[in-house]
C-alpha cells in the first residue's frame, strides 16, 4: 500500500508543514511513504491523480483545509484503488467534524495510516464535486470575506468566519435565486428574496456552524436548508441556534426551509455565485445531484 502525504503550507493561519514532516519521518519503515508539496491551485488534484493512475492501491492524505481535500478528491475520482484521508490543518476544517472520530485523531498520522475506510456520498454541482457543502447567497459572500479576514495577524479560522458574518450582514443578504427540490419549488414563506442556502452531505460549514444537523454522509440524499431575507434583528436572534444546529423547527424561525432531495436546482435566470467546499465558482442556474457511495474516506485507527 502506498501512502502519499500532500502538504499545503499555505493552509490555515500557520505553516503546519514542519510538524507534519516530523510525524511522517517518525512513522514505521513498513509503509511505502511519499511526501508531496503543493505550490499553487490545482496541484493537489494533479498529484493525487498521478498516484491513482499508477493503478496500485494508494492512500492520499490531503494535509490542509477543506479546499485541499476537495482538490485531492478530484484527483482520485473514478479510481477504486485510491482512498482519501483528510488531515485538518486548514482554516475551517469542517468536513472532519461529521466523520466518526475526533479532530485530534485525524491529526495523528500514525493512526491515519493504520485506519480503516468508509464509503461516502458526494455532491455534484454541474461538473464540480463536493465532499461537504455547496452553498449560495449570503454565506458565499461571508466565505469570500472570511478568506480576506484570515490573512490578518492572529486571526483564527473560526473567528474569521464569525467576523465575516457580521461584516456582510447589512449589504449581502438579498439574493433572487429560486430553489427546486426534485422539481418542486421551495416557497419563500411570505418573503421576497433568499438570504442563504446550503446543500450538504456534512453537518458543518463556516468554521463549525452546524447548518445542516440532519445531513448524513451516506444516505443518498441532499440535505437542503435555506433562510429567506429576514430583518437583521430577527436573524441576529437566531445566530446562537444556527451555530448550534437548533434552528430547523425552531419556534421563532418558521420561515426556515429544510428538505431532503436527490436533485436541487437553483434558478437564478443567469449566473450565480456558488461555494463548493469553501471555494467560489460562478455558475448559470446550477443543478446539484448526489453521487452515492462515490469515494473511500480514511478514518483514523482508534
Amino acid at each position: 500500500m502506498k501512502h502519499v502525504f500532500i502538504l499545503n503550507s499555505f493552509a490555515g493561519t500557520k505553516d503546519s508543514t514542519p510538524e507534519l514532516e516530523t510525524q511522517i519521518k517518525a512513522l514505521p519503515d513498513d509503509p511505502d511513504i511519499a511526501i508531496e508539496y503543493t505550490k499553487g491551485k490545482g496541484d493537489a488534484t494533479n498529484i493525487a491523480r498521478r498516484y491513482a493512475e499508477a493503478g496500485k492501491p494508494v492512500r492520499i492524505y490531503a494535509c490542509g483545509g477543506d479546499g485541499t481535500a476537495n482538490e485531492a478528491l478530484h484527483g482520485i475520482l473514478g479510481y477504486d484503488n485510491a482512498a482519501l484521508g483528510v488531515v485538518p490543518v486548514g482554516t475551517g476544517n469542517d468536513y472532519v467534524r461529521s466523520l466518526p472520530a475526533d479532530r485530534e485523531a485525524f491529526l495523528d498520522l500514525g493512526k491515519m495510516v493504520r485506519g480503516d475506510t468508509i464509503r461516502v456520498d458526494l455532491l455534484k454541482c454541474n461538473d464540480v464535486h463536493a465532499l461537504n457543502v455547496i452553498s449560495a447567497g449570503y454565506d458565499c459572500e461571508v466565505a469570500d470575506r472570511a478568506q480576506k479576514n484570515k490573512r490578518w495577524p492572529l486571526m483564527s479560522g473560526s473567528f474569521a468566519y464569525k467576523l465575516a458574518i457580521i461584516q456582510c450582514i447589512i449589504t449581502k443578504r438579498k439574493h433572487t435565486f429560486t430553489p427546486y427540490a426534485d422539481g418542486e419549488i421551495i416557497p419563500l414563506k411570505g418573503y421576497k428574496t433568499q438570504m442563504l442556502a446550503v446543500a450538504a452531505k456534512g453537518k458543518y460549514y463556516g468554521g463549525g456552524i452546524k447548518a445542516t444537523p440532519y445531513a448524513e454522509l451516506d444516505d443518498g440524499l441532499i440535505d437542503y436548508m435555506s433562510i429567506p431575507t429576514v430583518p437583521v434583528r430577527k436573524f441576529a436572534t437566531l445566530l446562537g441556534p444556527f451555530t448550534r444546529g437548533e434552528h430547523i423547527g425552531h419556534p421563532k424561525a418558521p420561515f426556515i426551509s429544510h428538505n431532503k432531495c436527490r436533485e436541487l436546482k437553483l434558478d437564478n435566470g443567469g449566473e450565480l455565485k456558488v461555494g463548493i467546499d469553501g471555494e467560489m465558482f460562478v455558475m448559470e442556474n446550477p443543478v446539484i445531484t448526489v453521487v452515492p457511495k462515490a469515494v473511500d474516506i480514511i478514518i483514523p485507527h482508534p
